[in-house]
């Protein structure tokens, strides 16, 4: 599959944002009300599965909740990297598998979503920019972020 390779690289520049990420940063925040790092990392993950069954038919894990898409806000509840870290993997890992088990003809079939109606190569399009804004926001906190919000 073509894409597969394009998605590894951008999904590795994320992880290379995520370098020597210590704990105590998972609560960093630019501002007062806005996302810490714990939350982009888990809503990066969500948004991975949820782009798994919105464009290549594979259901969410049994055990997967989908917490931070939508209109919610971060309450400051994802501070445990030892669950973050797996979860993260997890997630690239099923859609990953999704991608592998999409027929070819599928590939440029337009599917409805909540989301809008793409192709599944169009969703991986778009879900390159969704993560690669996010790791942006993530390098930025990590920078310049005030640890006392």
């Amino acid at each position: 599959m073509e894409l597969l390779p394009i998605w590894q690289k951008a999904r590795s520049r994320y992880q290379d944002t995520l370098d020597g990420l210590r704990s105590d940063e998972l609560t960093c925040r630019l501002v007062p009300g806005s996302n810490s790092i714990g939350f982009l990392l888990r809503h990066n993950a969500e948004v991975e599965y949820r782009f798994a069954l919105m464009f290549f038919g594979r259901g969410l894990p049994e055990d997967v909740t989908l917490e931070t898409i939508g209109p919610v806000k971060d309450d400051g509840r994802y501070t445990d990297l030892t669950q973050l870290l797996p979860f993260m993997e997890q997630a690239n890992a099923h859609l990953v598998n999704a991608m592998h088990s999409l027929p070819v003809d599928k590939w440029d079939a337009p599917a409805e979503a909540p989301i809008g109606t793409m192709t599944p190569r169009e969703a991986i399009g778009r879900l390159i920019y969704h993560m690669g804004h996010h790791g942006g926001q993530i390098a930025l906190i990590r920078k310049y972020a005030n640890t006392s919000y």
